[in-house]
């Protein structure tokens, strides 16, 4: 496990100010468009406390799509209706009560956080979850809560009236997965600041994949994929980040390991 979930080396600063253990989970329901096109339609969010695990302080909003086209396929996933929307505020006012959080968690945050454009410090659950469990079959939060499992029991009364793929259902679950995930790593760490600075530097890396997801090795552990395959993957232009960052890993653990050196071209 300290191999997936390293040590960040710092400096303590003079200055610092008290931790503060909250994150607000949060997730956004879109129109289903290019970045550049897209408008944010939903928004939901619960405050995890990493200190105690309670999670509380729910939040959701609609937000006018302004004019943007709610692509079919988006509406088929989230079922948000125009009439639901009809009355909704503007995204620039909607958006006001989510900010403020020091730290912000979503379960893909390079799709959230440039739609939400909220300052604070970001983690990824996606990310984080393939640090924690690594051998889950599958993660996509619908399928991490059936997989690690999730008990999503105390949550439940969070959870009524709403269905996955609505921003605070998704919310809620994303808050239980980042409990589960903290009660995983913690015991590697320091103390909770340590974590959140271990998290915080995984969210901003690409993806470290469990499994390739293409190719000759499609679906294989990438711990049992050859050398000279994750060599290829390195050295092919243009290739997946995700793919090349875990490919540098692996090799780069393996000579350390004393396998065999490691290529020039993976350094």
């Amino acid at each position: 496990m300290s191999d997936l979930f390293p040590p960040v080396p710092s400096t303590p600063s003079l200055f610092a100010d008290p931790l503060v253990p909250l994150v607000r989970v949060i997730d956004t329901e879109t129109a289903g468009q290019r970045l550049e096109e897209d408008a944010v339609i939903e928004i939901g969010s619960v405050d995890l406390d990493l200190s105690t695990g309670d999670i509380g302080n729910p939040m959701q909003s609609f937000c006018d799509p302004a004019g943007v086209v709610i692509n079919p396929h988006a509406r088929r996933v989230h079922q948000i209706t125009d009439q639901m929307l009809e009355g909704a505020p503007p995204f620039a006012e909607a958006v006001k009560p989510f900010a403020g959080a020091s730290y912000f968690a979503a379960q893909r945050a390079s799709f959230d956080q440039p739609r939400l454009r909220l300052a604070g410090r970001w983690l990824c659950t996606h990310k984080l979850a393939l640090r924690a469990f690594p051998h889950v079959k599958a993660h996509g939060l619908q399928s991490l809560i059936k997989y690690v499992p999730l008990d999503l029991s105390p949550v439940a009364p969070l959870l009524e009236g709403l269905h996955p793929h609505r921003a605070l259902y998704d919310a809620v679950c994303t808050a239980v997965l980042l409990r589960q995930i903290a009660a995983a790593l913690m015991p590697r760490c320091a103390d909770l600041a340590d974590f959140l600075e271990r998290a915080e530097r995984v969210s901003n890396e690409p993806a470290l994949l469990a499994r390739l997801r293409f190719g000759r090795h499609k679906g294989v552990e990438v711990a049992k994929v050859p050398d000279d395959y994750l060599e290829w993957l390195i050295r092919e232009p243009g290739m997946d980040a995700d793919a090349v960052f875990t490919a540098r890993h692996h090799l780069r653990l393996r000579g350390m390991r004393g396998a065999r050196p490691l290529p020039a071209s993976a350094v």
